[in-house]
C-alpha cells in the first residue's frame, strides 16, 4: 500500500469582484463545478512599484500522481542517505577526537 498524499493545486484568479452580485456568483460558481474548493490572498509587489497588489487564487486538492509520488519517495531517500552520511562524519570525528585525547 503506498503512501499518497494530498497535493495542493492553485490557479491565479482574474476575476472581477466588481458588478452584479448574480455575475460574480455565477462565475464563483462555474469554478466551483469545475472543482476548486476555495480562493486565497496573497500579496504581490510589482517591480518598480513601493506598494502590495492582492493577487487571487484559487485551490483545490487532490491525491499525488505516480509520477509525484515517485519524485517525493526518490528525494526522502536521498534526504536520509544525507542524514546518514554526515551521522557516520560525525561519529568517525569523535572517534578521532577519542583517540587524540584519550579516554576521559
Amino acid at each position: 500500500m503506498t503512501n499518497r498524499i494530498q497535493v495542493k493545486e492553485t490557479q491565479r484568479y482574474y476575476g472581477d469582484f466588481e458588478g452584479s452580485l448574480e455575475s460574480i456568483i455565477s462565475s464563483f460558481q462555474s469554478k466551483l463545478n469545475a472543482g476548486w474548493e476555495g480562493i486565497e490572498t496573497e500579496y504581490e509587489r510589482d517591480y518598480g512599484d513601493c506598494h502590495d497588489h492582492e493577487v487571487y487564487y484559487l485551490y483545490k486538492h487532490r491525491p499525488e500522481t505516480d509520477k509525484e509520488y515517485e519524485k517525493r519517495m526518490k528525494l526522502l531517500e536521498k534526504e536520509k542517505a544525507k542524514k546518514l552520511k554526515a551521522k557516520e562524519r560525525r561519529r568517525k570525528e569523535y572517534e578521532k577526537l577519542k583517540k587524540e585525547f584519550g579516554d576521559t
